[in-house]
């Protein structure tokens, strides 16, 4: 699985690249067959102002089931990508499980699951 990490308005730093690869990884790990690619964007939104200003957005692009994006705010960058992680697992399963859902459905394909 290709994770490509981009941080906007603030470096990027081995440890943070580390965290977010780690947990894109345990996260999205078992259902790497169907991830072409992962791109986390990090910013920090208010910049000097502070705040809750820390997000971080995963975009996963699926094979053969099109994109899902995931993004997650809070004051700690860490926590940020942690949640956004969690949230783009559920995303990624939900979508492959509709799209068995609608392969069943299909009426038109042979061996299709009528009424199941």
């Amino acid at each position: 699985m290709f994770i490509d990490t981009r941080a906007i308005d603030f470096p990027l730093t081995a440890a943070i690249l580390r965290h977010v690869e780690f947990r894109v990884e345990s996260a999205l790990g078992p259902l790497a067959q169907a991830v072409l690619k992962v791109t986390a964007r990090l910013e920090d939104v208010n910049a000097g102002r502070g705040g809750i200003d820390k997000r971080c957005s995963l975009t996963i692009a699926l094979r053969r089931h099109g994109v899902v994006v995931a993004r997650a705010t809070d004051g700690d960058l860490y926590a940020a990508v942690d949640r956004a992680a969690r949230r783009a697992r559920r995303l990624v399963q939900r979508s492959l499980r509709q799209h068995v859902r609608r392969q069943r459905e299909d009426r038109q394909r042979p061996g299709a699951l009528v009424g199941a």
